[in-house]
């Protein structure tokens, strides 16, 4: 990911701050497609990717 798509990327939320690393953010790469990114003078490095499934819940009465 670069600057540009991460600025642009409306589905991204911070997480706080790293003295190593910068400013650490989630963001939303896809339909159930994630990344934990770093924010350093500009430039973007991803951290982890991850993809969540959907589940449904049956609920017994």
């Amino acid at each position: 990911m670069n600057y540009q798509s991460f600025k642009s990327n409306s589905s991204k939320e911070y997480l706080g701050f790293c003295e190593q690393k910068g400013f650490i953010y989630s963001v939303q790469l896809d339909v159930g497609r994630y990344a934990v990114v770093a924010l350093n003078n500009g430039q973007v490095t991803t951290l982890i990717q991850f993809a969540v499934q959907p589940y449904a819940v049956r609920m017994e009465v």
